[in-house]
């Protein structure tokens, strides 16, 4: 059975994916904008965001003719395309029941490891650990600067008190111009122009509305470009998670269905104010203020732009947002005296555990999943199928033995468990760069 050219359980998978995706990565991307913005009726944002979705997506699909996933699915020796069984359908489910849970799980592992070979998964973990590392060190250098000086006059100053003219301008400009000059990211001058275009354009914006109606709609205009900017980057990283079920190449009919399926869960997300997984981010040091709002997704938003352009490979958002939000706790512990160091450490490192445990679930569901198939219907099962080398068999078998010391110090979170994890930690993401060059040939 197949609807437009979709296979029955290609559709099903596409919307559980969708649906866990949207709901649980709203965290990351839209996360600080609903609670920065509460006063608006959820409509109102969910009107903004459809319209960068869809804008995305069209683009998407035009420039690359038909592919919506921007590439990230190009590689058919990492990511082969396949006819979608019934076992693919089960990582976006359990990625859903998760993420009612209130667990920040990576949908990049979970939708797309049961659909990568060896070597690409082995591609996605380690940009994905690199990308923890640099937004980690991105997040603490930067608000150990700015922790005690912007961050601490947004405290005892209210939004209205000073209007930074001209920032939005100065800053796009900067942005886009340095994408030509200095980081070569971006070869068309008229692109270029463009984006300083739009730049003055949301400046002039900023400005009618703060002279017209408050000065504190500066900053709101403000974070409104930013939110923009980071969801942008954000679905054009994780479209591949969605769609990797439907054809690598949609027809007009089957992206405008596509698109209708996406904006209906998104309004069902913004209805409900985020969900449960918002409520990670509410436990965050000062993300409330959409002044501190805009820093984080400013950031989050140029790290996902810089992974954008490094490759073309998948990889895990929401590692990238967690080591992003683990550096600035660590630097707020370290420089106000509400944030304790050992509430950072238990708060950061149960955010990675939690984490890991979604990983390490991904892993076991590609690794078990067709293996319980070809038993169910018969087929003579040899581990060799599965585990082609040694290297990938002691791979599965080390990360669940890390899972269990996962889970005890998730129960436990006191300092000998949490010590343990540390170093478990250390030590396998230290062979697994060890030994990835191997894994992934």
């Amino acid at each position: 059975m197949s609807f437009f050219g979709i296979e029955m359980f290609a559709a099903i998978g596409f919307l559980f994916a969708a649906y866990a995706v949207v709901g649980n990565d709203a965290l990351q991307t839209l996360g600080t904008f609903i609670n920065s913005n509460k006063r608006l009726h959820w409509t109102v944002l969910f009107g903004f965001a459809v319209t960068v979705l869809v804008v995305t997506f069209a683009y998407g699909w035009i420039v690359n003719g038909g592919d919506p996933s921007y590439g990230r699915l190009s590689n058919e020796s990492k990511y082969p395309p396949m006819d979608v069984q019934w076992y693919h359908v089960l990582p976006p489910l359990v990625l859903l029941v998760i993420t009612r849970l209130g667990i920040p799980v990576s949908t990049s592992f979970m939708v797309l490891t049961i659909f990568a070979s060896i070597g690409g998964l082995g591609s996605m973990i380690e940009k994905s650990l690199f990308g923890y590392a640099l937004a980690f060190v991105t997040g603490g250098v930067v608000y150990l600067i700015i922790a005690r000086t912007l961050e601490r006059w947004f405290e005892h100053n209210p939004v209205d008190a000073f209007i930074p003219y001209g920032i939005i301008a100065a800053v796009g400009s900067a942005f886009f111009l340095s994408q030509y000059y200095v980081f070569g990211t971006t070869s068309d001058m008229q692109s270029v122009l463009v984006g300083v275009g739009l730049s003055f354009f949301a400046e002039a914006v900023a400005l009618a509305f703060c002279f017209k109606h408050s000065r504190s709609m500066y900053w709101v205009v403000l974070q409104w470009v930013t939110t923009g900017y980071l969801w942008a980057v954000w679905l054009i990283q994780d479209f591949a998670n969605i769609f990797v079920f439907l054809p690598r190449e949609l027809t007009a009919i089957q992206g405008v269905l596509a698109m209708g399926a996406i904006a209906l869960l998104l309004a069902y997300t913004f209805a409900n104010r985020g969900g449960p997984v918002q409520r990670i981010l509410n436990t965050k040091s000062n993300v409330t203020d959409i002044r501190s709002a805009t820093i984080v997704d400013f950031l989050y938003a140029s790290l996902l732009f810089f992974f954008k352009e490094l490759n073309d490979l998948p990889m895990s958002t929401t590692w990238v947002f967690l080591g992003l939000i683990a550096g600035r706790e660590y630097a707020f512990a370290l420089t106000h005296k509400v944030v304790t160091i050992g509430a950072a450490v238990l708060d950061t490192f149960g955010d990675l555990g939690k984490a890991f445990i979604g990983l390490v679930i991904s892993i076991d569901l590609a690794v078990g999943l067709p293996l319980l198939a070809r038993i169910a219907i018969g087929e003579n099962v040899d581990l060799s199928m599965i585990f082609a080398t040694d290297i990938f068999l002691w791979f599965v078998v080390l990360s669940n033995l890390m899972l269990a010391v996962t889970l005890w110090f998730l129960m436990r979170k006191d300092k000998p468990a949490t010590t343990v994890f540390a170093i478990v930690m250390a030590l396998g993401a230290a062979g697994f760069f060890a030994s990835v060059d191997q894994l992934t040939a």
